[in-house]
């Protein structure tokens, strides 16, 4: 992908301002465009677009950052801006697959990607798939775009909401755990900075181990939780009251709700 690539991001929120960061220091032409222009006054190193308009005409890839939502308004408002200049789109909405936007937009080359987000630090785990009429360069085109906040996977269309209920949710389901954690370690009368301190280096050496070794996750237990020992009483525990079963219960119910969502 050439390095000067002009890239355009429609919506400057939290994932759309972590892009326009991500993309600039790979020296690519970045333009950003968010409806509530207090979002984008001040930046620097971006070119401001004064509509989504404009933006469109100016660039070679639209990515897309806005709420699901306002995907169908948005689309009907500029699709003649896409059947003139022809860029790239990739969308980041979940919830809106490529045949909502070939619907709206005819023969409009479209990647949907899931990124999550750990995007924020370049530790995303993104997933992407293209479209019916995307080629193979454009799908070349968005995973080393995505790869700058992180590690990218093509799938196929029928997997992404899958994806969803456990990387795009995954990192909400691991504060929640830390949460847990972090009261139980109040409840013993840890000080609030030390129980936070402990929760998260805890997370952060068990993640690198995991990276280190390719050990099943099975194993890894197996490796702390000794016979007879303290890590086992609270597995046990755990296992008794059924949060294996929990935990994939509470997976297919962020699989439903994905598909609910989905747009027509």
């Amino acid at each position: 992908m050439k390095r000067n690539m002009r890239v355009g991001i429609i919506g400057f929120g939290n994932m759309g301002a972590t892009f326009a960061v991500a993309f600039q220091s790979k020296q690519r032409q970045v333009y950003v465009y968010d409806i509530d222009k207090k979002k984008t006054a001040g930046q620097k190193g971006f070119i401001i677009s004064e509509s989504s308009r404009a933006l469109i005409e100016k660039v070679e890839v639209v990515v897309l950052a806005i709420k699901p939502q306002d995907i169908k308004i948005f689309l009907n408002t500029i699709k003649d801006a896409f059947y003139k200049s022809k860029p790239l789109l990739i969308t980041i909405a979940a919830g809106v697959s490529t045949k909502f936007f070939e619907k709206h937009i005819k023969g409009i080359r479209v990647v949907r990607a899931m990124p999550n987000l750990a995007a924020k630090v370049g530790q995303s785990m993104s997933f992407i798939c293209k479209g019916k009429f995307a080629k193979e360069e454009d799908l070349a085109i968005a995973k080393d775009l995505l790869s700058s906040v992180g590690e990218v996977v093509t799938i196929s269309q029928d997997y992404i909401d899958k994806v969803t209920s456990i990387a795009g949710s995954g990192p909400g389901y691991i504060y929640y755990f830390m949460d847990c954690l972090y009261k139980g370690a109040l409840s013993l009368g840890f000080s609030k900075g030390l129980a936070k301190k402990m929760v998260i280096q805890t997370f952060l050496g068990a993640a690198a181990l995991v990276k280190e070794e390719p050990l099943d996750f099975k194993e890894w237990v197996g490796k702390v939780a000794s016979k007879g020992g303290t890590t086992q009483a609270a597995l046990r525990l755990w296992q008794r009251n059924n949060l294996p079963v929990l935990v994939e219960e509470g997976i297919e119910a962020a699989l439903l709700k994905a598909k609910k969502l989905n747009l027509k």
